[in-house]
């Protein structure tokens, strides 16, 4: 019952069973009530538990649900190994992200033509320069969202198909930036590179403009192998620089931070634009040349010629030496021993040195040197196919520029000594 006073207090509710034994008088009801359970505080509902007979064990305790040692452990050790696998596989992302903790030798990477950004990291992946490639694409796509989420029609990256000479420690955007043909922005420097200039001298102008680095430029020249006809055949072998003589001298307008081999096949458009536009090909063709030996002469032309009006007489020299081997073995230029003192002697050692200049200068090789030594413009190109026709084997320059050409050495020698004399000497 509940008290009046307070309702919410719970009074205890007490059920008094009373047996009193004057209540049986018969035997038989004396007998029931011994045969009937004592309550032992159970409620008895309309389906009783059944009762156990005598004799009958009792039924098996339900047991409780535990688990053991073992299988704790167990438990335990399958969350550490996931922990651990999904620490593991957050680590290689990150090291393929940014780089972390990563180096070893360059590795050469084909990108074929059309490639999408998975595809490439795909390829990036079967290089072993990343492992957990599918974190990577989702990092890259992210990251493109972020960067276009303001452009109204954002295009995906365009890579630039090719071979390319990469490093590990390259992290993962700066591997993909090194196939893009898009720069990262719109700056531009105008480079204006002379008839003459050396490889040497394109990738420290190149590099000191920001277009690319030296590295980058150094390496893809190394490694590229770029399919222009002209450039197929080379002895690239045993030259020094792969492309020397073909960076044609101009002037172009680059990117800042452009892609290495996107800024080095703008040169090589020019020079096929250019051989193309003046048939050298055919004049080479007829006069029995190969492009490189075109090339080659060209290089010797500009650097020897103090002006264009010289580059013809200058040619003649070379071929007539070239068409007399006997008499003529080797063409004698100073410009070839220079091309090794001031581009290979200052970069390697001493026997690499040796080495280069035995291919090089023209005062120990035979005949034409293993490649070109600078880059020739048109007119040097154009000299180098139309020789001018005359009987001499000799040239020789004042320190004004002038241009004494001689039939025999006597008469260079002769030359020479004249101009020391008269204080003209170079």
């Amino acid at each position: 019952m509940r008290d009046s006073q307070n309702p919410q207090e719970k009074q205890p509710f007490e059920l008094d069973i009373h047996f009193d034994d004057s209540d049986f008088n018969t035997i038989e009801m004396r007998s029931l009530l011994e045969e009937m359970p004592r309550p032992k505080g159970e409620v008895y509902f309309s389906n009783p538990p059944p009762r156990r007979q005598q004799g009958e064990p009792p039924p098996p305790r339900r047991a409780k649900k535990r688990h053991s040692g073992a299988v704790v452990l167990a438990m335990l050790a399958v969350s550490v190994a996931a922990s651990v696998a999904l620490s593991t596989v957050a680590i290689g992302a990150l090291r393929d992200i940014f780089a972390m903790g990563r180096q070893g030798d360059d590795v050469v990477v084909e990108i074929p033509a059309n490639q999408t950004t998975d595809q490439v990291i795909d390829l990036l992946h079967g290089a072993g320069l990343i492992h957990q490639s599918a974190l990577c694409k989702l990092f890259m796509h992210f990251t493109f969202d972020v960067k276009t989420r303001d452009l109204p029609d954002p295009k995906p990256p365009e890579y630039v198909p090719g071979p390319y000479e990469v490093n590990p420690g390259m992290g993962l955007e700066e591997l993909l930036d090194a196939f893009i043909a898009q720069p990262k922005t719109s700056e531009t420097a105008s480079l204006l590179f002379p008839e003459g200039y050396t490889v040497k001298q394109f990738v420290a102008k190149i590099s000191e403009n920001r277009v690319a680095s030296a590295d980058a430029l150094k390496r893809a020249m190394m490694y590229t192998e770029f399919d222009y006809p002209f450039l197929k055949g080379l002895n690239v072998d045993s030259r020094y620089y792969r492309y020397e003589g073909y960076l044609f001298p101009d002037t172009y307008e680059f990117y800042v931070n452009e892609n290495a081999n996107n800024a080095l096949r703008r040169l090589f458009d020019n020079f096929a634009r250019k051989w193309v536009a003046n048939k050298f090909g055919e004049k080479a063709v007829a006069m029995g040349l190969t492009v490189d030996q075109v090339v080659i002469l060209a290089s010797i032309i500009q650097k020897e010629a103090a002006n264009a009006g010289q580059m013809e007489d200058v040619s003649g020299v070379l071929h007539n030496r070239l068409n007399h081997p006997a008499d003529y073995p080797k063409l004698e230029c100073d410009s070839t021993r220079d091309y090794v003192l001031g581009n290979i002697a200052t970069e390697t050692d001493s026997g690499s040195a040796t080495y280069y200049n035995d291919l090089y200068n023209t005062y120990r090789c035979d005949g034409l040197p293993v490649g070109p030594i600078c880059s020739p413009g048109v007119d040097a190109i154009s000299a180098a196919l139309h020789p001018a026709q005359h009987g001499y084997y000799y040239f020789q320059h004042d320190k004004n520029g002038k241009m004494y050409l001689s039939r025999t050495k006597d008469e260079h020698n002769r030359i020479t000594l004249d101009l020391i004399n008269n204080g003209l000497a170079q």
